[in-house]
């Protein structure tokens, strides 16, 4: 099962034994809006106007002809012609179900749940439900095989969307709880490096670049 970096993303941050996420839940619907924005750059769906260019003024995101997860499509009107930092702020919202981000990984989550990837359950008390969880469903082995290439990944290997998921997720503070087992300062050290790194297209890095600066600046004005 191929993953987007979306999904990646938010397949890494749920807890195997809570069926919750690993991080607050803000900080999560912000790497999902910035996992989003860098997958409409990867699909082509989205790029950055360059200096010089016409059609837009040079840094802005805008729309172009290639094509994306149905998911994610919805995203394009609303952040064509916006700058990384505002288009983030644009799909991360105000949290809560009405925010773009939040639809984004509802919809994520039912689809791991048809494919059996997840298994949504509900704890209730007196009949009311208090919290719901994403546990592993039968599908294991695309949990399992996202995790190894993970693993993979910050020992070295090359793989765009896991890399860039990874990227997000260090951008988000996220790494060390996600691998708890792993030494703390190697791994930052390896999430830093990952988010610096090359991309096939010079429009493609220059892009999730900008994405991920704007998620950084997003994330410490949260805080």
């Amino acid at each position: 099962m191929a993953l987007t970096i979306p999904e990646a993303v938010l397949l890494l941050a749920i807890d195997d034994d809570e069926g919750s996420p690993l991080i607050e839940d803000s900080s999560l619907g912000i790497a999902i809006a910035g996992a989003a924005l860098a997958q409409l750059v990867v699909d082509g769906r989205m790029r950055v106007v360059a200096h010089g260019e016409p059609g837009g003024e040079p840094g802005v995101l805008v729309a172009a002809s290639g094509t994306t997860n149905p998911h994610l499509e919805p995203l394009v009107e609303r952040i064509d012609g916006a700058a990384p930092s505002q288009a983030l702020s644009v799909v991360a919202g105000w949290g809560g179900r009405s925010a773009p981000t939040s639809r984004v990984r509802r919809e994520l989550l039912e689809d791991f749940a048809a494919a059996g990837v997840l298994a949504r359950e509900e704890d209730r008390f007196l009949g009311i439900r208090w919290r719901e969880r994403w546990e592993r469903g039968e599908r294991r082995d695309v949990e399992d095989a996202l995790q190894a290439r993970a693993i993979e990944v910050l020992d070295g290997a090359d793989d765009p969307t896991v890399g860039a998921a990874l990227a997000i997720l260090h951008g988000a503070e996220a790494l060390p709880p996600i691998f708890p087992d792993r030494p703390r300062e190697p791994l930052l050290a390896r999430g830093a490096q990952l988010a610096e790194r090359s991309w096939a297209s010079r429009e493609v890095h220059r892009s999730i670049e900008a994405v991920q600066a704007a998620m950084v600046s997003l994330m410490m004005s949260s805080t």
